[in-house]
């Protein structure tokens, strides 16, 4: 009795191995899947985040001039700056009120 559960387990251990042999090559080769997805870019122009901070994002090459409206409370005026490619911090939505490209590079 004792050699005919030897047996079978040996028969069993066979097919476990046989199977683990005959998958992992076949997970091991397969390429690695990517989803196809990216995160979505920002958004170019002016925008606010849900936490009130005013950002002005330039899509473009090369420098440009972009007009930044602010509140105009207490002597604070609009003025202009000069941004590079990329996003940009401006400062804290309801004092900044918006941005946008003046019509000329810096």
């Amino acid at each position: 009795m004792a050699l005919l559960q030897k047996a079978a387990a040996t028969a069993a251990l066979a097919v476990v191995a046989a199977t683990t042999v005959s998958i992992a090559p076949a997970v091991a080769a397969a390429p690695m899947q990517t989803t196809g997805t990216r995160q979505a870019a920002t958004a170019c122009g002016w925008r606010t985040d849900w936490l009130g901070h005013a950002y002005y994002n330039h899509c473009g090459t090369g420098n440009v001039v972009i007009f930044v409206d602010r509140l105009n409370i207490g002597g604070i005026n609009d003025y202009e700056q000069c941004v590079t490619p990329g996003d940009h911090y401006l400062g804290e939505w309801p004092d900044f009120q918006g941005a946008w490209y003046a019509g000329k590079t810096c």
